[in-house]
């Protein structure tokens, strides 16, 4: 039996997490910084999931950042 332990590179998403990714790409495929209206979509769905982490940790939504990796912020 194999035994994968490089997390660190990628991992296999879970189910759920596959659905919501799918779910928005097919909802929004804008760039959230533009202005025009798939923007919009994007950056609403982007705020969404930052008030719904907040919430999640007990934290302000001002206080949750994305990044693109796993990398530490610059």
């Amino acid at each position: 039996m194999r035994t994968y332990l490089d997390h660190n590179a990628t991992s296999t998403l879970r189910p759920e997490a596959k659905a919501a990714l799918d779910a928005a790409l097919d909802a929004a495929a804008g760039n959230p910084s533009s202005l025009h209206a798939e923007g919009r979509a994007a950056r609403a769905l982007i705020e969404g999931a930052r008030v719904a982490v907040a919430a999640l940790c007990g934290a302000s939504p001002k206080e949750v950042v994305f990044t693109s990796g796993g990398g530490k912020p610059m």
